[in-house]
């Protein structure tokens, strides 16, 4: 074989293993395009929508009550009016002082209802019912004044006097023994009570209780036991010469000076 011949067969076994090798390519399957149906996409996300966020409602103002203001006596300040009752005894005093005893009687009665407690509210009452002629309102009120303070020697005093103008002798020695007792420096409370022994007949004990009622110069004391001088008995003396019921001189029991049946210590 010559030269050429092996060409041509070599040019020939080239192309046939060049047109196989086309061939093997064109018959590999082309893979199908995917459907887009079959292409699993996440679908677009919606908008965010913003999620409302819950409101409070608006904070309603918290109401508080009203402080009380409490006193260092332990009364809030709408107890302030419970100290008018001290103006109106202190009023009712000066009435009687001045003789207005309509306008004294009314202020009393407004301090024995306003504070029905209170031992001198009840004496300056009765004080007024006494000067106004009220001999029984006066005893009660009085009484009142004691129960609420045994220890007032100026209600057992005015309680001793209205007695006395009531006739109950015995029982207004007994109010005035207390009131000397209580406060044995006072000198018409000696007087007092010397005019209800006077009335008892128990003429050694009225002067003795003049006399102590003179050495604290009582004039009026003084003037009684000159009348008691010589004198037996009040009551074969008034057979001959009626003497008053009430003998002159009786004293309301106000302190001298203080424009007050009580002492200045407080009472229950």
């Amino acid at each position: 074989m010559n030269t050429q011949t092996k060409n041509t067969m070599l040019r020939l076994s080239l192309a046939l293993t060049l047109a196989g090798t086309l061939a093997a390519c064109e018959d590999a399957p082309t893979p199908p395009a995917k459907p887009r149906s079959s292409v699993t996409e996440a679908p677009p996300a919606p908008p965010a929508t913003p999620t409302p966020t819950p409101t409070s409602p608006p904070a309603t103002p918290e109401v508080k009550p009203d402080p009380v203001i409490v006193k260092p006596d332990g009364k809030d300040v709408q107890d302030e009016e419970d100290e008018k009752p001290v103006d109106a005894i202190a009023a009712a005093r000066k009435m009687l002082d001045a003789g207005e005893v309509d306008k004294a009687f009314e202020l009393a009665k407004v301090a024995t209802l306003r504070f029905p407690k209170r031992s001198a509210a009840w004496n300056v009452r009765g004080r007024a019912e006494l000067r106004a002629g009220k001999r029984a309102d006066a005893i009660a009120s009085f009484e009142k004044a004691v129960e609420l303070n045994p220890k007032s020697s100026y209600a057992r005093n005015n309680l001793g006097l209205a007695l006395i103008y009531d006739e109950q002798y015995e029982k207004a020695a007994d109010s005035l023994e207390a009131a000397v007792e209580l406060e044995p420096v006072t000198a018409y409370m000696w007087n007092n009570l010397g005019m209800a022994y006077e009335q008892l007949d128990r003429l050694d004990d009225a002067r003795e209780a003049y006399g102590n009622a003179v050495t604290m110069e009582s004039d009026r004391a003084r003037a009684s036991l000159a009348r008691l001088k010589g004198v037996e008995s009040i009551i074969r003396t008034a057979k001959a010469e009626p003497e008053p019921k009430v003998p002159p001189g009786a004293t309301e029991g106000t302190p001298p000076g203080a424009g007050s049946e009580e002492k200045p210590t407080a009472t229950p």
